[in-house]
């Protein structure tokens, strides 16, 4: 349940660089409240397992993240200029503390997808919005709630 929980709740502490208008963008447009749509990992659908998680981004790029008496927390950063859309993650709380995760992200209206790299070792960021069989992708379309 942990290795599920961390990529949900990573999601989201970010540190804009001074004067990046997209990056100050993308943050503001993710700050809420968002629920699980659909889930994978690697190739496998977990949409019933992480629908009840709980998921918060609040100002500065900063997340929570809950799945029954599990918690997670943590920080992230964007890069808008990248294609696809960059996200680094790094956990400042809970079972996963101190570790760092790539993912990639994109935000539509009240929809977001992210794709987190689950290896802690991954040099790159996922190339694609995708979590093929035999892959560490973590795969998961948000809805924010209203």
């Amino acid at each position: 349940m942990r290795l599920f929980l961390l990529p949900a709740l990573f999601v989201l502490s970010t540190m804009p660089a001074a004067g990046d208008d997209k990056a100050d963008a993308d943050l503001k447009a993710m700050v809420g409240k968002w629920q699980i749509t659909k889930a994978e990992f690697g190739g496998k659908d977990l949409t019933e397992h992480l629908k009840a998680m709980k998921f918060e981004i609040t100002e500065g790029g900063k997340y929570t993240a809950q799945l029954g008496e599990e918690k997670d927390a943590g920080s992230f950063t964007v890069d808008p200029a990248k294609s696809p859309r960059q996200m680094t993650i790094k956990t400042t709380g809970g079972p996963a503390m101190g570790t760092t995760m790539k993912a990639v992200y994109k935000i539509d209206g009240d929809a977001m997808t992210i794709c987190y790299d689950h290896n802690r070792e991954a040099q790159k960021h996922p190339e694609k919005f995708e979590s093929k069989e035999g892959t560490t992708l973590l795969l998961i379309t948000y809805k924010r709630m209203k």
